[in-house]
C-alpha cells in the first residue's frame, strides 16, 4: 500500500534535487551580471562593433589592395599574392592570402606593425621567415598565409574565380 506513495515521494524529492542544482548553476551564471538588460545592451554593442569590421564581400578586392600597397610602401617585394579557397563559417567566411614577400626584415616588421593596425579583422595563420643569402644584412623572403575576414554572402568567388584563372 506505501510503495507506490513512497515512490512518488522519491521521485519528487529527486525532481527538487534537481531542480536546486538547475536553481544554483543559474545563480552562478547570473551572480555577477547585476542588470540583464544593461548587459543585453553591452553586449549588442560589441556585436554591432565587431560586424563593422567585418567587410562585406564586395570590400575583399579594396583589402587586398590596402595589404599590396603596405607591403610597397614598406619597399618589400611581394613575389606572389593569391587569394586561397574562402572558408566559409556560420556568420563570416574567411579569405586566406597566400604571400612571399621579400626585402628587408626592418621593412617586413613595420608591414606586420601597420597590418595589425588595419580597421579590418586579419589573422596571420603561417609565417615562415628565410634569410636570403648568409652575407646579406637584413634581408629575407617571408612566406605568410594571411587571412581576412568578410560578411558571409552566397556565391562568394576569388577574383581568379571570377576572371576565368581558377
Amino acid at each position: 500500500v506505501f510503495e507506490p506513495r513512497n515512490r512518488q515521494i522519491t521521485e519528487a524529492w529527486d525532481e527538487i534535487t534537481k531542480k536546486r542544482v538547475k536553481l544554483k548553476q543559474l545563480e552562478y551564471a547570473t551572480r555577477d551580471i547585476t542588470d540583464l538588460g544593461l548587459e543585453i545592451d553591452r553586449l549588442t554593442v560589441a556585436i554591432a562593433r565587431f560586424e563593422q569590421k567585418l567587410p562585406a564581400e564586395q570590400e575583399v578586392d579594396v583589402i587586398l589592395r590596402q595589404v599590396w600597397e603596405l607591403a610597397m610602401r614598406h619597399d618589400l617585394q611581394p613575389n606572389r599574392f593569391e587569394p586561397v579557397e574562402p572558408v566559409a563559417t556560420a556568420d563570416y567566411s574567411e579569405l586566406p592570402i597566400s604571400m612571399v614577400i621579400e626585402g628587408d626584415f626592418d621593412g617586413f616588421y613595420g608591414f606586420l606593425l601597420e597590418l595589425e593596425k588595419l580597421p579590418r579583422y586579419t589573422r596571420m595563420r603561417k609565417m615562415k621567415l628565410k634569410k636570403i643569402k648568409q652575407d646579406s644584412l637584413g634581408q629575407m623572403t617571408a612566406e605568410v598565409v594571411l587571412s581576412i575576414f568578410f560578411e558571409k554572402s552566397a556565391g562568394f568567388q576569388t577574383a581568379d574565380a571570377r576572371s576565368g584563372r581558377g
